[in-house]
């Protein structure tokens, strides 16, 4: 590393569960330390930050492996700090401006006004208009629904430690982990205007407008999950509860799909040779009766292998909610049965890769 002004820098990203902030010490050339606070949980997320600020330090880069099973922990704590070398570098503003030594407190370098910046609370959307003069934050005003003993309280207390501390580093509240993320949310938005890193005028990117998707793992937006669907190197149909073809995805198909099959009945898409034995698997899936199946058959052609493997599909709750088929290109994995392991090498990338379905047909 090199360019990096001596001091010690601060950088903030979400992991699993909260915040991770880290102040990193560098001289000219490296870094000389890493100090962090999180809120993972410990057998995990919290041993993974630990581990991965071990590794940064000694291989002194931030391109390097996350922990496995501890990926948004991982990933956070270099964002982290990336953030805090990209101040170091001076490619970056401060987030929490500059300390001053002889008065002892954070001096910022605000353009004078009154910002606001939105985040999303337990209740919904959180507002707070951030009025700074040039060195301070003055006055954080808060608009929004969060429940009025816990959230609403929250709010309050972050703020009132934002305008304590003059540092928009601050704790999450105990209980109310929601509102102090969203309130994080919009007070990061309204100061990023303030110090000139946002651009509150900048037409917003498509991934900012599109609704997301909230999963267990994460979060994604409908074009995301459509992209990801038609990447996968299988062909996917879902059969829902009434038995009705309801959807497949797009790419690169064995069975011939198209929009007027949507709405068809699963048994009334095969050739009346295959209706009985349909029939009779689709019953035992929706049943319980029957986990999987999986069957295959070689094409006329004989140049593959086609597996066809069916699974039901259930909700939170346990319930069946109908069932998948998906299809995939067995010849790659039969052919590779006997060859080397080629795990740490890689193929060459002109070559169609047969296992992605480069070459399907």
């Amino acid at each position: 590393m090199i360019n990096l002004k001596p001091g010690t820098y601060k950088g903030r990203s979400t992991g699993y569960h909260d915040y991770i902030t880290v102040d990193v010490k560098v001289d000219e050339e490296k870094i000389l330390e890493i100090n962090y606070s999180e809120n993972e949980t410990p057998n995990k997320g919290g041993v993974a930050v630990a581990k991965m600020v071990e590794d940064i330090i000694k291989q002194q880069s931030v391109e390097i492996d996350t922990v496995s099973g501890a990926t948004y922990a991982s990933e956070g704590t270099l964002r982290a700090v990336d953030y805090a070398l990209g101040v170091a570098r001076g490619e970056r503003a401060p987030i929490d401006g500059e300390f001053n030594e002889e008065t002892g407190i954070i001096e910022h370098n605000f353009t004078p006004g009154t910002y606001s910046g939105n985040g999303d609370g337990y209740k919904g959307e959180i507002n707070l208009n951030v009025t700074v003069s040039e060195n301070k934050i003055e006055k954080i005003e808060y608009q929004g629904k969060e429940t009025a003993d816990v959230g609403g309280i929250a709010i309050e207390e972050i703020i009132a430690n934002v305008l304590r501390k003059q540092s928009s580093q601050v704790d999450t509240i105990s209980g109310a982990t929601f509102s102090s993320r969203g309130a994080q949310e919009a007070l990061d938005y309204a100061l990023g205007i303030a110090i000139g890193e946002i651009d509150p005028d900048a037409a917003p990117k498509l991934e900012d407008l599109e609704p997301r998707i909230q999963f267990k793992g994460g979060s994604l937006t409908i074009e995301q999950i459509e992209a990801i669907l038609n990447a996968l190197p299988v062909e996917i149909t879902f059969v829902g509860p009434d038995l009705r073809f309801q959807y497949f995805n797009e790419e690169h198909h064995e069975f011939h799909r198209s929009q007027a099959s949507l709405g068809s009945h699963f048994i009334d898409c095969h050739p009346p040779h295959l209706r009985k034995f349909v029939g009779k698997l689709a019953g035992e899936l929706a049943n319980g009766t029957r986990k999987s199946e999986t069957h295959w058959f070689t094409r006329k052609s004989g140049d593959r292998k086609i597996f066809v493997s069916y699974v039901p599909v259930f909700n939170r709750k346990g319930e069946s909610i109908g069932f998948m088929e998906y299809v995939q290109n067995g010849t790659p994995f039969i052919d590779s049965i006997n060859e080397p392991n080629r795990r740490g090498e890689l193929s060459d990338p002109a070559e169609p890769n047969p296992f992605a379905r480069e070459k399907w047909d």
